[in-house]
């Protein structure tokens, strides 16, 4: 693959960020009430929007919900897109692509999910860290499978 190792990385994550978001959203689909209220008590309009409003702040703008949902979103895209580029390179260090995949899902997971709600991890119900589980493990499974392919090529 040589050079373009990191632009696929990065292709590869974005792709893998959408399958993603597909799942969390089935998931979120059959949660429970009980859960849903709890996740809008702590973080209002969701983890994305919050993420925004407070990357907002620290440029010195109040973001309504909207456009903090759009940086929340563009945000949580660029992990992606990141978390594809070190699997490729992990790839490309002789790691297997499908090991990979899943070693950059798990860590995303526990490095934004899990980390960043660190204050507030026991408050969360357990539907609630599942989603993570659910959405981070398709992550990594999307991306590994993307860059078997792309290896196989």
């Amino acid at each position: 693959m040589g050079d373009g190792r990191l632009a696929v990385g990065a292709l590869v994550g974005f792709a893998s960020s959408v399958i993603m978001d597909q799942a969390t959203s089935r998931f979120y689909a059959r949660q429970s009430e009980a859960s849903k209220r709890k996740e809008e008590e702590l973080v209002p309009g969701g983890t994305l929007v919050q993420l925004g409003k407070q990357l907002g702040q620290v440029a010195g703008r109040d973001l309504s919900n909207d456009s903090a949902q759009r940086v929340g979103v563009a945000l949580h895209r660029t992990l992606g897109m990141s978390y594809g580029m070190a699997a490729s390179l992990l790839v490309g260090r002789g790691v297997r692509p499908l090991w990979a995949g899943l070693v950059m899902g798990l860590a995303a997971f526990a490095l934004v999910d899990e980390g960043t709600s660190i204050s507030t991890f026991s408050d969360y119900l357990m539907e609630s860290h599942m989603r993570g589980v659910v959405g981070h493990s398709t992550y990594g499974l999307a991306a590994g499978l993307l860059l078997s392919l792309v290896e196989r090529s």
